[in-house]
């Protein structure tokens, strides 16, 4: 059978299309060969990733991206349509995470797998996580060391202004006048005669005596120690003892002072003895007073003996 010229231009035609159709949708990651099952995503923003980047589990590609759908109405905004071959198996409660692909920032989505027997199917909605990527990181370290290093520069600034005006000419001259004044001092102190070297000189002379009467201090100490065990052997706790039994004694003869009980009690709150002794005093009064008027009728005075009557 003869093949004319004009079929096979044209299957060379539909041969080419087809590689040239195979072969865009293999750098775009697709492998139109194979069966897919659909999952769905949403992120409230996409980060870069666009159609056909990777969706990975473990580090291997098991799918990718086959569309991207902005929702300007709808909380989270961006719709991700995700590929999957048929082989590759997710369990519910799965994650895709939305993750820097490589130093450079390609996007791609990773599955964390939730471990679950029951797995998802066609159509199914899978949760959405956005995994911080490199420069963002990278800001929110940075961030805070640039706001210190801001304010260590501000610190350094002030530091600087101030050791200028330290260090100006006046103030440089009197700084070192008053070395001058304190090294002069100290020399002076320290010389024959200073302060500090007698002082010095009181010290060694004192610390000296210490030295030599080290042995009449240690019989000290030792005397102190036999006075204080002889102390403890005198029966110093039996002492204490007796102290506080008359302690106890005396406030018993307190109390019964102060309620009127017993002889002295009765003798300090009687009223009948405050009354008797005033009258006691006032007839001791009238009797000095009669005394001193009429003498003669208690003592009589004669030289001469006088007849009886």
């Amino acid at each position: 059978m003869k093949i004319s010229n004009e079929l096979r231009v044209g299957i060379i035609g539909i041969v080419t299309i087809a590689v040239l159709i195979w072969g865009i949708n293999y750098l775009k990651g697709r492998n139109i060969f194979s069966t897919n099952y659909t999952l769905y995503t949403f992120y409230p923003e996409s980060g870069g990733l666009e159609s056909s980047s990777p969706v990975l589990i473990n580090g291997m590609k098991i799918g990718y991206i086959e569309d991207l759908q902005l929702r300007t109405n709808e909380l989270p905004p961006i719709r991700v349509v995700l590929k999957i071959e048929n082989q590759y198996t997710i369990g519910e409660g799965s994650v895709a995470e939305l993750i820097s692909a490589d130093l450079l920032g390609t996007k791609a989505i990773r599955i964390v797998t939730s471990g679950k027997q029951a797995l998802m199917q066609d159509q199914d909605t899978i949760a959405g996580l956005v995994e911080p990527d490199l420069i963002s990181s990278l800001q929110t370290a940075l961030f805070p060391i640039l706001d210190k290093a801001n304010l260590l520069a501000s610190s350094l600034d002030s530091l600087s202004r101030q050791m200028e005006n330290i260090l100006s000419q006046d103030a440089l001259s009197q700084i070192i006048d008053n070395l001058a004044d304190l090294t002069y001092s100290l020399k002076s102190s320290l010389g024959t005669g200073g302060s500090l070297n007698e002082s010095f000189r009181n010290l060694e002379s004192f610390t000296g005596i210490l030295d030599e009467e080290k042995d009449e201090m240690a019989s000290l100490i030792g005397n102190l120690n036999s006075i204080s065990e002889s102390l403890n052997r005198a029966g110093l706790d039996s002492l204490s003892a007796e102290m506080t039994s008359t302690f106890t004694q005396l406030n018993m003869v307190m109390e019964q002072l102060n309620s009127g009980k017993g002889t002295a009690g009765k003798l300090l709150y009687s009223d009948s003895l405050y009354s008797s002794i005033n009258v006691l005093v006032d007839d001791l009064d009238s009797l000095v007073t009669d005394l001193k008027e009429n003498p003669k009728d208690y003592v009589q005075i004669s030289v001469f003996e006088k007849k009886k009557k």
